[in-house]
Formats: C-alpha cells, structure tokens, sequence
C-alpha cells in the first residue's frame, strides 16, 4: 500500500480580498461613516462644501497631533496619559503670555511649547532614571497638570489674542 498526499498551494486556503475586508475589525465602523457621509450629502447642501471640510480639518488638528504623538508611544509600550493636559497647560501659558505680558506671538508659542516639553521631560526622566512604570508617572502628571492649568488660567477664558 502507498501512501498518496495530496498538495495544495498555498494560496487555495486563502480567503479572497472581498472576504478578507469583510473581516477586518474596521470594516464595521468604515461602513457606518460612508452610510453616514451618503446620508448627511444627501440631507444637506453644506455638508461636501468646502467650509465644512475646512471646519473639520482645524478641529481634527489638535487630537490628530496629539494622536500622533500618542502613537508613538504606544508602538515603543508605553503610555502617556497626561498629554491632552499637557497641551491645554501649553495653550494656556501661549495664550496668557501673548495677551498678559504682551509677548510676541512666535515668543509666547516657543515658550508655550517649551513649557510641554518640560514636562515631557520630567515624565520621561521619572521613567526611565528612576524606574517609575509610565501610567502612574503619567496619571499623576495629569493631575498635577490639570491643577497647574486650573490655577495658571484663574478658570477664565483667555481672549484678546493678537493677530499673528
């Protein structure tokens, strides 16, 4: 008696490209946001303009930045759960510095982004240096930060920035 084997390319297993889109975890929210935005053009005149697209695209900026970033850190197994804090603290410092002291925008904005990489800074020595695991340096940052935010800006609006 001989034994006979069947062989089968590899490819015969595979699902096909249709399938395989199908079973991806995004397929289902892909889907509800193209029902939505067919819904929503149809609906309305001023959902495909431009000035939506514009609209969205500037209050996409800041979470896209932040997400960026963010990105970065989960790839590299961390985590950093002060940073939305960290920027409103940076916004706050720009803004006071532009309007309060009358600082050059492009001086309030460097000190601004000087005063979040400061606190990168700390968070990253904690970390590294001392051996702190990231989500309870970065948990505490928050608080400290959304504190320091709180104080800095008297809870009041900022306005009277200058044009740039």
């Amino acid at each position: 008696m001989t034994a006979t084997t069947t062989t089968q390319t590899p490819l015969a297993n595979e699902p096909s490209p249709a399938r395989r889109l199908l079973l991806t975890p995004t397929a289902g929210p892909l889907a509800a946001l193209v029902l939505a935005c067919v819904f929503f053009s149809f609906s309305t005149d001023q959902f495909l303009s431009g000035g939506n697209f514009s609209l969205i695209i500037q209050q996409v900026m800041v979470v896209g930045t932040l997400a960026i970033g963010q990105t970065l850190i989960i790839l590299t197994a961390g985590i950093d759960l002060s940073n939305g804090a960290v920027m409103a603290f940076g916004g706050i410092v720009m803004a006071k510095l532009a309007v309060d002291s009358g600082l050059p925008p492009l001086l309030a904005i460097t000190a601004g982004l000087a005063v979040c990489a400061g606190f990168g800074l700390i968070n990253g020595l904690l970390v590294t240096r001392i051996s702190l695991p990231p989500f309870i340096v970065t948990l505490g940052m928050l608080n400290v930060v959304f504190a320091l935010t709180h104080i800095y800006s008297q809870d009041q609006t900022v306005t009277g920035l200058p044009a740039p």
